[in-house]
């Protein structure tokens, strides 16, 4: 299994109530709640009926080959052949299957996708069920997926263009350091030499019959499963798969299927790759084990116990990231399946320039403390709790799982790693047994087991730096020796048994209680002056979501406190709480399944979090000690600086790290109060000012807003409302933002940034202006954003075949201006920058003089009202709406409720007019990278 916490759901506090006993020795089962059959052509089947979310269906088409399975002279076709399938089958010509998609309200990209790696491919598909039709078609298309793509000669010739620039939009410092150390990783196997992307010279000039052998070898009913997930009924639907499925033809003469290892090697390998343009050091060592296939419950068992290890190594490694001089910018050890017939136990330092050997000793030495002294009862214990506690929410949602959660557990089934499902309420049984009988022992014999010097891989990725030193394969066996004999001291786990708050607040009773008839929301207004909006729902049975703001921000302070003022809620929330530290309130807070954060952007303040039903008491606690007893602590205050340091020092080493902070600074028109993030920007922060900063924004009660939306029952959430949000200090006043005054450059700037080895070009255009805020106009501009990106997707990216991607996105603000932009990306070839520009303005001048046609405008709004019909049903959406409308219109919900008829009232006539007042082609900001000279 390749992840605990992807499929394994459980109880809470009956843990020791209805314990079985199992024979560890018997096989994991299959969930009895899918079909899952072969039919008599090879082809595996998976059918589960899941009425989340309502009314569609996930469609998958899983085929068991990728480019492991290329000829020398099919290299990257295996990625092309997914790529074709979009581009014509035989019930859909050409393009017409992404139309047909589209006019039912579809998206390229968040629904209609597909994916290529070393041991399969996979395609996916989100339908509606609005219509028998629709779930027909899509059906329909998982069949011609697995047996009637067409490969035409003059649409494979189109495609070579995408998939080049895909290839060159991904080259950069990171893809070079990989080309070159992951075959050392995958040593003497042939996924070495496959890597998925493939060879260029071979995209570009492979002919078509070698695209059609890789596809007749391995496009085949016993290499292949369909997946169909949704809000359907299960047999009926089972009944049509099979017959349908079981119409494509068995292969008579198939080749034969080989399955490659990974050689196992006693030496330990090393790969030392630098680049220019990298921004910081990584350190890997790669311990490499055979692939473990989870088939009986022994095998379950170890995977929960493998959970247990990595949980207590990287709280080990996290501790070490609060020292005031951190050995590194990030730690971590785990181990896990990677891909291929592998599972790895990977230990990872980012490092700081120079400090290689530093981080990645820190990280190994933990290892070496597990090895000899083990973990100690007292984190096992925690490690245990936090994972039922994890759990234990996920078990609660057990009927409210999106389709996509199982269909990506049967793909995973189908393919390599085989990973168990034996399904929800078997799994909680499990755990029920399991988990008690689990001893220090078992999870200790770990490492002996998982850190070993056979197959063993030492790699380093670094920048290059004159006067900088990487160390070479001589200093990294040295450290590796030096790590094995460094006396290490056991690890001591500091635990503490006191309540978080030592003193309880005194309680403000709620004054005033207000329906918000529209949104089916209360507000309470509390005697403290807070504010609070509660909306019940039952899309989570154990998700409640909180977020709170208040104006002010940033903008109230001087240019030289913007950095103090922009780490100021960062600060707080590393430094812990009250008395405690940050280490020691993680370790108390263990076992509860909440998060809550401050934070502080240029006009507000306030919260983000969410807590499993029985904890949100203990996030409630927390917000009110943010605001009665935050901690600063400057050990945290340095390490944070020593973190941040690392990674900004070589950032304008990357072309493309500078051409985004290029971007961002030529949007606001180079204000002082805008400034890209930078090394030397750092050394503005302020201890004491920040300190200062973080106690002003968060002191007073009257003059916040709190929201709260979930599985919530109000008289329970009541008094503890009032007890820790009414406990809050309040002041006789309230705060307002400050206009800054930031706005983009007028009339036409074009800027070129030439950065960078690679040939290879990123084009931003980006409109912008005035705008009146209100629903309608919002409506009007997301409809021009869709119809523009889809015709540019057509235009530059299939015509054309010029681009990989290409998008146009709108923003919008009311505050503190009301204003938008259009942003419009890609990335090109460098001599294409021009041509494609005038491309873009073209499209564009186009719908200025004719509008959408009525097919463009119906397809935009058929999207629009599909994630509508989505979004009704989830949490993050009606806070967004509840959060928002307070901020914008002041708490005024009396036009909600408006979004279908504004959508539906979109003319050819209105959009054609939205067209022409959001694009000034005398009011743009232009800047392409281009490589350096």
């Amino acid at each position: 299994m390749r992840n605990i916490f992807l499929v394994v759901f459980l109880f809470g506090s009956l843990l020791l109530g209805a314990q079985q006993n199992y024979d560890l020795s018997d096989p994991i089962p299959v969930d009895p709640k899918v079909s899952k059959g072969v039919l008599e052509n090879g082809m595996t089947y998976y059918v589960r009926a899941n009425s989340e979310p309502q009314n569609r269906a996930e469609l998958m088409l899983v085929v068991k080959a990728g480019s492991i399975d290329e000829d020398d002279d099919q290299q990257g076709l295996a990625h092309f052949a997914e790529h074709m399938a979009f581009n014509g089958t035989k019930n859909f010509p050409k393009n017409e299957l992404i139309n047909y998609f589209e006019s039912i309200g579809m998206e390229f990209g968040p629904e209609i996708n597909a994916y290529t790696s070393f041991d399969e491919t996979v395609y996916m598909l989100k339908v509606p069920l609005d219509s028998a039709l629709y779930m027909d078609k899509g059906l329909q298309v998982l069949y011609d997926w697995a047996s009637q793509i067409t490969d035409s000669d003059e649409e494979i010739e189109k495609e070579r263009g995408v998939i080049r620039e895909e290839l060159r939009g991904g080259r950069n410092a990171n893809f070079r350091m990989q080309q070159k150390w992951l075959p050392v990783f995958l040593h003497d196997s042939k996924y070495a030499n496959r890597l998925p992307i493939g060879k260029l010279e071979i995209i570009q000039d492979a002919p078509p019959a070698a695209l059609r052998r890789f596809r007749n070898d391995w496009y085949r009913p016993d290499l292949m499963a369909v997946v169909v997930v949704g809000d359907f009924d299960q047999e009926e639907m089972v009944q049509t798969v099979k017959q349908k499925f079981s119409e494509i033809p068995a292969v008579t003469e198939e080749r034969t299927k080989e399955f490659f290892d990974i050689p196992p090697h006693k030496e330990t390998l090393v790969s030392i790759v630098t680049d220019k343009e990298a921004q910081y050091p990584m350190a890997f060592v790669l311990y490499k084990h055979p692939l473990e296939k989870a088939k009986k419950l022994k095998d379950y068992r170890a995977s929960i116990i493998h959970s247990l290890y990595n949980g207590m190594i990287n709280e080990r490694l996290a501790e070490k990231t609060q020292l005031a001089e951190p050995p590194f910018i990030i730690g971590q050890s785990t181990y896990s399946g990677m891909f291929g017939p592998v599972n790895v136990y990977q230990s990872v330092a980012v490092c700081h320039n120079g400090k290689i050997e530093e981080g990645l000793k820190a990280v190994l030495l933990e290892n070496e403390r597990v090895k000899k002294f083990g973990f100690t009862e007292t984190e096992l214990e925690r490690q245990k709790k936090a994972l039922l506690n994890t759990i234990e929410k996920t078990y609660n949602e057990r009927e409210k799982q999106k389709s996509i959660r199982y269909a990506q557990e049967y793909t995973r089934n189908f393919l390599m790693t085989e990973e168990a499902i034996p399904g929800i309420e078997n799994e909680y049984e499990y755990f029920n047994s399991f988990m008690p009988g689990i001893s220090l022992e078992e999870v200790n014999a770990l490492a002996d087991k998982w850190i070993t010097e056979e197959n063993r891989v030492v790699v380093i990725s670094a920048p290059e730096i004159e006067g900088v030193n990487v160390p070479g394969e001589d200093e990294v066996f040295a450290l590796l020796n030096e790590v094995e004999e460094t006396e290490v001291e056991p690890y001591e786990d500091a635990v503490t048994d006191v309540p978080l708050i030592a003193d309880e607040p005194w309680p403000a009773k709620v004054v005033d209680e207000k329906k918000l008839e529209n949104v089916d929301a209360v507000e309470w207004k509390l005697e403290n002056g807070a504010t609070v909006v509660v909306k019940t729902t039952d899309f989570k049975d154990d998700e409640i979501l909180f977020r709170a703001w208040s104006p002010g921000g940033t903008s109230l302070y001087k240019a030289e406190d913007d950095v103090s003022a922009d780490f100021a809620a960062t600060i707080m929330s590393m430094s812990g709480i009250a008395g405690f530290d940050k280490i020691t309130l993680d370790k108390m807070l263990s076992d509860k399944v909440f998060s809550v954060s401050p934070y502080v952007s240029q006009i507000r303040e306030g919260f983000s979090g969410s807590a499993a039903v029985k904890d949100i008491e203990s996030l409630l606690q927390m917000v009110y000690l943010y605001f009665t007893q935050p901690r600063f602590d400057e050990t945290s205050f340095q390490a944070y600086m020593s973190r941040m340091q690392g990674i900004l020092e070589n950032r304008s080493a990357s072309p493309e790290a500078v051409y985004q902070d290029s971007v961002s600074a030529i949007l606001a028109n180079y204000s002082e109060r805008a400034r890209p993030m930078s090394a030397e920007l750092l050394k503005e922060a302020n201890f004491a000012r920040i300190r200062q900063i973080a106690v002003e924004r968060f002191r007073n009660a009257a003059d916040f807003k709190f929201f709260f939306v979930g599985n919530i029952d109000t008289a329970l959430l009541k008094p503890m409302v009032e007890k820790y949000i009414g406990g809050i200090p309040y002041l006789d006043e309230k705060e307002a933002w400050r206009n800054l005054d930031i706005n983009p450059p007028a009339g036409v700037v074009e800027k070129i940034v030439k950065r960078g080895q690679e040939d290879k070009s990123i084009q931003r255009i980006v409109f912008h202006g005035d705008f009146d805020y209100s629903s309608e106009n919002a409506v009007k501009i997301d409809a021009v954003g869709r119809i523009l990106g889809t015709r540019l997707l057509e235009v530059i990216r299939e015509d054309k075949s010029s681009v990989y991607s290409i998008g146009a996105r709108p923003s919008t603000s009311k505050y503190p201006d009301e204003e938008y932009t259009i942003s419009i990306y890609y990335g090109t070839a460098p001599e294409k920058l021009d041509e494609l520009k005038q491309a873009v303005f073209d499209v564009i001048k186009e719908f200025m003089e004719k509008g959408p046609s009525t097919d463009d405008l119906a397809k935009a709004k058929e999207k629009m009202l599909r994630e509508r019909e989505i979004a009704l049903r989830e949490n993050n959406f009606w806070m967004s709406i509840l959060s928002n409308t307070y901020f914008l219109k002041d708490g005024d919900f009396s036009k909600f409720g408006s979004y279908d008829d504004i959508v539906n009232s979109l003319t050819v006539e209105s959009v054609k007019a939205a067209f022409n007042k959001y694009f000034d082609f005398e009011n743009y900001v232009s800047v392409a990278l281009e490589p350096a000279e």
